[in-house]
């Protein structure tokens, strides 16, 4: 290789380098900006209102946990107290009994509802 074929090869290799760095400081921030606004941005306001969303459905599923909890819990003293239960009720109360524990329920009613399953059955 001659002296000019290096020189023309060292020219371009220098030219191809200033070419990437302009377009590196000087086109790419644009790029990445409006990639941004365009792509990244909406995400942003998506993942917000998913993680909104996840904390409203973790406070019903616990407002309904509460009202299951105090429903079993008042139905099982009730009729703990009567000393009785008839089957539609004690069906009710298992239904109610059942998603408690399937929403996660810790338990607390576990001991009042099988005292209430081991009460004799009404006779009307």
């Amino acid at each position: 290789m001659g002296a000019e074929a290096a020189f023309d090869l060292a020219v371009k290799v220098v030219g191809g380098v200033l070419v990437l760095l302009t377009f590196k400081a000087k086109i790419w921030p644009p790029v990445i900006e409006c990639l941004r606004k365009k792509i990244i941005k909406p995400h942003d306001d998506l993942n917000k209102r998913c993680d909104e969303y996840e904390k409203t459905q973790k406070i019903l599923i616990a407002g309904q946990l509460a009202i299951l909890h105090d429903r079993v819990y008042q139905a099982c003293k009730y009729y703990i107290e009567q000393e009785s239960i008839d089957v539609e009720d004690l069906k009710n109360l298992e239904h109610l009994y059942n998603a408690y524990t399937a929403m996660g329920g810790n338990g607390t009613c576990k001991q009042l509802y099988e005292r209430v399953c081991a009460l004799k059955f009404k006779t009307d």
